[in-house]
């Protein structure tokens, strides 16, 4: 049978296919949301001083200096304390030293020591030249979290002996 009238045939409906890929994202996205994570993916912040540039200089506090020596027999916490008796002069400042033989005896003393001068960030790390890179990172995180909040978050390397 013939057609009579041989008209323009409208253009195909795009709606379906449409709809194909609206169902398509339906699925596919909240898979990949439920299924990635975020925190896969983490980096540590570094930020190094030039040969000819100085670090800024630290907030007053009672702490005037706090290194952390890496030791065979553990770590080795040097603090420079003022003084704060009624008779010290200004500038009077207590070498206090201790030994830590662990990480959770470091932390102790370094919340000790936090507790002290809250305001203070930035300690200094002097590792032991045999000290690998999982351990140096494990004692830089130690450093700048401790088990009742932050310690640290400035951790400033010095370089091996």
């Amino acid at each position: 049978m013939r057609r009579l009238f041989r008209g323009e045939r409208p253009p195909p409906d795009a709606r379906p296919a449409l709809l194909a890929v609206a169902s398509l994202m339906l699925v596919i996205v909240p898979m990949i949301l439920l299924t990635s994570s975020g925190q896969k993916l983490t980096g540590i912040g570094l930020a190094l001083a030039g040969p000819e540039e100085e670090l800024p200089p630290l907030p007053p506090g009672p702490v005037e200096s706090l290194r952390v020596e890496v030791e065979p027999q553990g770590y080795r916490v040097r603090a420079g304390v003022r003084r704060s008796d009624v008779r010290a002069q200004i500038g009077e400042v207590e070498q206090q030293e201790l030994l830590a033989p662990d990480l959770p005896a470091l932390q102790a003393h370094l919340g000790r020591l936090k507790a002290l001068d809250p305001a203070r960030r930035r300690v200094q790390l002097a590792p032991h030249a045999e000290t690998d890179a999982a351990a140096l990172v494990a004692l830089v995180d130690a450093l700048r979290q401790g088990p009742d909040g932050p310690l640290f978050p400035e951790v400033v390397l010095e370089p091996a002996p």
